[in-house]
């Protein structure tokens, strides 16, 4: 059953979220295991990593990994590594070996894919997923042939924007995850929120587990 989205007061939205996933890596590190955490890019995450550096986790026992990276140089203003080493890498002290990065610089494309599928986990602890306007999550975008891969967990893809090649996790990798926090945010994508969450074909809706949190212009109150 999909959860019910969590609407918040846009200035609620970062708090609300860094806490949620606070609360998530906590539960997953509770027996003093391992868990990993997969990050996405965007205006929206970008604050919300900022703001879960504060937040009491015990980030030694945290492998940071990437739901999707555009094909650019790590210090590329484009890149969503860039965007997790400011925000959230660099103010903890992340070490570099409980960081795995897609390889974005990388030549050759879908070997830099395979080789990213080597370094995951059998399955993902917390993944953290956006939305864009036309529907799409991670870089899974709506029509692409990247929805119907049931073997392969990672993907180069071309999508709709320059620079256009980037690399993904699939959806047999979101969709097993335990737990997946969706955040949108802006009046913008109200439409497409009403879309996602009537369950209808986008790539959003296709990761059922989901639990989307936004703010109320995007939930259109």
């Amino acid at each position: 059953m999909r959860p019910a989205p969590i609407v918040v007061d846009k200035e609620e939205l970062v708090g609300e979220a860094a806490d949620w996933l606070a609360q998530a890596l906590n539960e997953c590190v509770a027996g003093g295991q391992r868990a990993s955490l997969a990050l996405s890019g965007g205006s929206t995450p970008g604050p919300v990593y900022r703001e879960l550096a504060k937040r009491d986790v015990p980030w030694a026992l945290v492998d940071f990994y990437f739901v999707d990276e555009r094909f650019v140089p790590p210090d590329h203003p484009e890149s969503n590594y860039l965007l997790a080493e400011e925000a959230l890498f660099k103010p903890l002290g992340v070490p570099v070996h409980q960081i795995f990065r897609m390889p974005g610089e990388r030549a050759d494309r879908d070997e830099a894919a395979r080789d990213y599928e080597k370094l995951l986990p059998p399955v993902m602890d917390v993944v953290v997923l956006g939305m864009g306007e036309d529907g799409h999550t991670a870089s899974l975008f709506p029509g692409g042939t990247s929805l119907q891969e049931k073997e392969r967990r990672v993907l180069a893809v071309v999508g709709p924007k320059p620079p256009p090649w980037r690399m993904t996790l699939t959806l047999p990798v979101l969709q097993s995850a335990r737990k997946v926090l969706g955040l949108v945010s802006g009046a913008g994508k109200k439409e497409m929120v009403r879309r996602v969450l009537a369950g209808e074909d986008l790539p959003a809706a296709k990761v059922e587990r989901t639990q989307w949190m936004m703010d109320k212009a995007a939930a259109g109150q």
